[in-house]
């Protein structure tokens, strides 16, 4: 019993935590649309890059299970146990991978307090729900690299297979997984192996094929320009977009990043955990830091993921030798919240921050874009009822926001819908 009180300790502590700040208004981004797409009520079955197939219609499912459930709460639900099941996952991952309680503990308490995780556990999004099948994926491909167990490649091809119906960016792992049956299987099972996440990348253009539609959109958009925008830009812009990248691995991180500096440079090319865990996080990190969208952060994730248990051998190094700095680090971890509480306050003594402050101040400003909870947050729907001016579009939410609205307008007075 003993062995399970970490684990434990991790999933109540983070369920009180991402509870209480959990988001108070329907947030900005795709929220809106995600709750409506619950409320219809209809199964999807798009297999389309933009409609996450596996999310929508599991949440639809429990919806149709529990009608009497609003479907905001559905959505707020499903994205903290998702959370939590991945925060679960990752702290066995971590131990198979250093056989360390203490180190598989504090590097999940790490990762369940890097902003990007935490900001979108507090929102309804795909990505918390989707990073399920990417933690899962990581967890059998160690144990085969431990192990040595055919059984646990097989499952580790399945679960990136149906990682592709929740999220298709999964596909930028394939290198990894290729590496894991060309490097270390038998020859006789590499091809059976290697085409299982390929099947499932097949099935997802079934229904474009039998609709007549197009098959841009199973990796893309055939009505965005996302993937064209991303190679149209200049040198300038791509440095401006590593520099954002990196800043975004240390606001998620912190000093954690340090430890990253204590792996054997060498053991990169011999160890073949590393080395897996290196192919999945280049070409995500890749990908992430130079696709064309406003909310690129979001998909760091993948990559997060992965550096979060290199993070964590990294550790696995430095604490060998100096065992008696457990109780800093550990205190140190705990008091993540206030590095976020303190940037905002530090970003608002700028001149510059004042001022980004107050063109976003219809999102709450630095709060927004600061802090990872999203209590007593301002919402889509107060600000498309009230028709404030905003200086980006967002008219894309706002028609999310008007259909829920529309759906309960006989329902609720004015102040009632400007909560929501």
């Amino acid at each position: 019993m003993k062995k399970y009180i970490p684990s434990i300790f991790v999933s109540i502590f983070f369920l009180i935590i991402y509870r209480l700040g959990s988001f108070s208004k329907i947030p900005f981004g795709d929220s809106a649309g995600k709750i409506i797409d619950i409320e219809n009520n209809e199964f999807n079955l798009e297999t389309y890059s933009i409609t996450h197939f596996l999310y929508q219609n599991f949440t639809v499912l429990i919806y149709k299970i529990f009608p009497f459930i609003d479907a905001i709460e559905i959505g707020r639900w499903i994205n903290i146990i998702s959370a939590l099941l991945v925060l679960f996952i990752l702290f066995k991952t971590i131990y198979k991978t250093t056989e360390n309680n203490w180190i598989a503990f504090i590097t999940t308490i790490v990762f369940g307090f890097s902003f990007t995780f935490w900001k979108n556990t507090e929102n309804v999004e795909v990505y918390t729900f989707s990073l399920i099948w990417i933690v899962s994926y990581c967890y059998f491909a160690i144990s085969y690299l431990k192990t040595k167990e055919i059984n646990s490649l097989l499952f580790a091809g399945i679960i990136l297979g149906i990682s592709f119906f929740s999220h298709i960016q999964g596909v930028l792992l394939l290198p990894s997984y290729f590496f894991l049956c060309f490097f270390n299987s038998q020859k006789k099972e590499k091809t059976f192996l290697t085409l299982i996440p390929i099947l499932f990348l097949g099935l997802l253009y079934i229904y474009p094929i039998i609709n007549q539609e197009s098959i841009k959109n199973v990796l893309s958009s055939s009505s965005q320009s996302w993937i064209s925008n991303t190679f149209k830009k200049t040198s300038s812009d791509y440095l401006k977009d590593g520099v954002k990248a990196i800043g975004y691995l240390i606001y998620n991180f912190w000093f954690f990043n340090l430890f990253i500096l204590f792996i054997p440079f060498k053991q990169f090319f011999k160890n073949t955990i590393l080395i897996f865990l290196t192919l999945i996080g280049i070409p995500v990190f890749c990908f992430s830091t130079v696709y064309a969208v406003s909310d690129n952060y979001v998909f760091f994730l993948n990559f997060n993921l992965s550096y979060c248990i290199l993070l964590a051998i990294g550790l696995q190094y430095f604490i060998s030798s100096k065992p008696n700095l457990k109780y800093i680090i550990s205190f140190i971890i705990f008091a993540t919240p206030f590095n976020y509480y303190f940037a905002k306050e530090i970003a608002l003594k700028t001149k510059k921050g004042q001022e980004f402050h107050q063109e976003k101040a219809y999102k709450d400003g630095l709060n927004y874009y600061l802090l990872p909870w999203m209590n007593n947050n301002k919402g889509i729907v107060e600000v498309t009822i009230q028709n404030k001016k905003t200086e980006e579009d967002i008219e894309w939410m706002k028609e999310s926001a008007r259909k829920i609205i529309k759906n309960r307008a006989n329902k609720l007075s004015k102040d009632e819908l400007n909560n929501l």
